[in-house]
């Protein structure tokens, strides 16, 4: 998210939005109050912003006319009202436009940067249309690429299916009830074998059927159903409800499996993750490393400089390990200044120089604290033998960092490589 276009006349209303929105965004908020200013900035910036915020009513434009001066630039729109009627929300959802606000007190502002953030989400979010009706199909990408969404559709469910197999990664289905080959029903069935409700959201959707298909598609395993026909708000709130509940329960699952200081996997996460790979390593016959590290001296930082000092020292190491480990490795902290990393089928000739860099790297970062340069030195032990059971991999490490220990620390140790 690099700009921001917000065009309000309000200077008291048009102040708290702007820095509200760059206090929750690393972005810069572009404040003007006329339509002439818009265009300006707008021609200036050559369009390039992330998302619009738009005034309905501006002194030289009263009756809305901004809309289509900044969506004739496909930025993302959404519009702020004092005053709303039918009349005016037809015609403002008229013109595809992401939401539409109703100045008011501090809730209306937080309504504001909730879509912001569904925007920034909604980017990296593949949503899949599964219709007959080519008519359905357009109609229902053309609604979520204003919300810029990544769209794909489908004609009927074996479609559907190869679809899903290639972006496995798709968090929405939207599935009509009544197609050829295989139904609604089905679909939703199929997909549930393969994806749980953390992992995908089913929203179905048909013209007939009322409660009793409703009721299918629910015990089917779908989240949510509509109507045919619905209105674009009722179709953006179940979409976005849906997502956001995703997107709400994999952040929980996140923070339930990280250590809360440095973001590395906990000690559970650790033997989550650390048993798959052993198994994977045991069945196909690869290999892997296990690690064992802690910091030198650490109980002499917190004495001497305090427990936040400590904490900052942690997280450094911490960020040191993530930069030098694959995303395939395990990196954990294992309790207090230990940690624990599995090195997913690595070069055992090559184990001893990586983790001779990580600890160089880790004495070369001195950490400042309250104008305190700290220095921090590590030692390692690693087994790079697969032994019968992850836990015994664990406790070999274990014994070459006590070799480590006591060989002077600040030093790395490996057992016997063949």
């Amino acid at each position: 998210m690099n700009k921001v276009l917000l065009v309000e006349d309000s200077p008291m209303f048009g102040d708290a939005v702007k820095a509200t929105i760059e206090d929750e965004f690393d972005c810069q908020v572009m404040w003007v109050q006329t339509m002439a200013d818009a265009q300006a900035i707008l021609e200036k910036e050559n369009g390039n912003f992330f998302v619009s915020i738009l005034d309905y009513n501006l002194p030289d434009a009263p009756d809305g006319e901004i809309m289509d001066c900044v969506l004739s630039w496909n930025i993302p729109s959404i519009v702020f009202s004092g005053i709303f009627d039918d009349d005016a929300r037809d015609y403002i959802w008229s013109k595809r436009v992401v939401d539409y606000v109703l100045k008011g007190g501090p809730e209306s502002i937080e309504y504001l940067i909730s879509l912001i953030r569904h925007i920034s989400h909604a980017r990296e979010t593949k949503v899949l249309i599964v219709d007959d009706s080519r008519v359905f199909r357009a109609m229902g990408s053309e609604l979520l690429a204003v919300r810029q969404y990544q769209i794909f559709q489908a004609e009927n469910g074996i479609e559907a299916l190869k679809i899903m197999s290639q972006h496995p990664d798709i968090r929405l289905a939207i599935i009509d009830y009544y197609m050829p080959e295989m139904d609604g029903i089905e679909l939703t069935n199929e997909l549930r074998r393969m994806y749980n409700r953390d992992q995908l959201a089913i929203i179905g959707v048909s013209t007939e059927g009322g409660g009793m298909i409703s009721a299918q598609f629910i015990k089917s395993g779908a989240n949510d159903f509509l109507n045919k026909p619905f209105l674009t708000e009722e179709f953006y709130c179940r979409i976005t409800q849906n997502i956001d509940l995703l997107r709400h329960i994999r952040r929980v699952k996140e923070l339930s499996s990280r250590d809360y200081l440095t973001n590395l996997f906990n000690r559970r996460s650790f033997f989550e993750y650390g048993q798959k790979l052993f198994a994977s390593a045991k069945r196909d016959q690869t290999s892997i490393a296990v690690v064992m590290l802690d910091l030198d001296e650490f109980k002499s930082v917190n004495d001497t400089y305090g427990h936040g000092a400590g904490d900052e020292v942690l997280k450094a190491v911490a960020d040191t390990l993530v930069d030098s480990f694959r995303e395939t490795d395990v990196v954990a902290r294992f309790g207090g200044d230990e940690f624990c990393i599995i090195l997913s089928n690595p070069d055992k000739r090559e184990v001893g120089s990586l983790l001779e860099r990580i600890r160089t790297a880790v004495e070369a970062n001195t950490v400042l604290v309250d104008g305190h340069e700290i220095g921090v030195r590590i030692s390692l032990g690693a087994c790079t033998e697969l032994a019968d059971s992850l836990e015994i991999m664990i406790k070999k490490a274990d014994q070459m960092l006590c070799q480590a220990k006591g060989n002077g620390k600040n030093r790395v140790q490996l057992d016997l490589l063949p």
